[in-house]
């Protein structure tokens, strides 16, 4: 069966934000969120379009990560049971490496995020939730360049 050709009033299909969306620098990501669907959507979302991310589960894991690698940016899910993504945030500011690092916030309430970070230093960016694609690549793309200390190369 052959297909007529398009035509100008054809509707058009929506392309994956892979497509449509250029990441202008991979980045090392962290992503934390205690729901395994929404950090495998997170990751999903962030590789699609060449940053390299790793992912972990709670509050508790993500110290343990920062406290002994850097990141160039932090996606970190506000309420996790235990440790809070506010206390995570708190410590990461309270550390070395990562004290600079820029964070994104993800939360289904908005306006209380926004309210409870004001205390908190860089955060670029709150996202709600259900995540929007474009919303959390943009954020991402946006976070400023965290300073790398002298003798560090920059990765291209």
């Amino acid at each position: 069966m052959d297909s007529a050709p398009a035509t100008q009033d054809a509707p058009q299909r929506a392309k994956p934000a892979a497509d449509w969306i250029c990441v202008a620098a991979s980045r090392n990501i962290l992503v934390v969120d205690d729901n395994d669907r929404h950090l495998d959507i997170l990751t999903t979302i962030l590789t699609s379009v060449g940053h390299d991310v790793e992912n972990c589960g709670s509050g508790a894991e993500a110290i343990r990560r920062l406290d002994s690698r850097r990141f160039d940016v932090v996606v970190l899910d506000l309420v996790m049971p235990e440790i809070s993504g506010l206390v995570v945030a708190t410590q990461m500011r309270a550390g070395q490496l990562n004290l600079r690092t820029p964070i994104i916030a993800c939360t289904a309430n908005v306006a209380i995020a926004r309210r409870q970070l004001d205390e908190v230093s860089g955060i670029t960016a709150i996202i709600g939730k259900p995540i929007d694609t474009a919303s959390l690549i943009l954020a991402v793309a946006r976070a400023p360049v965290r300073q790398r200390k002298q003798g560090y190369s920059i990765r291209f």
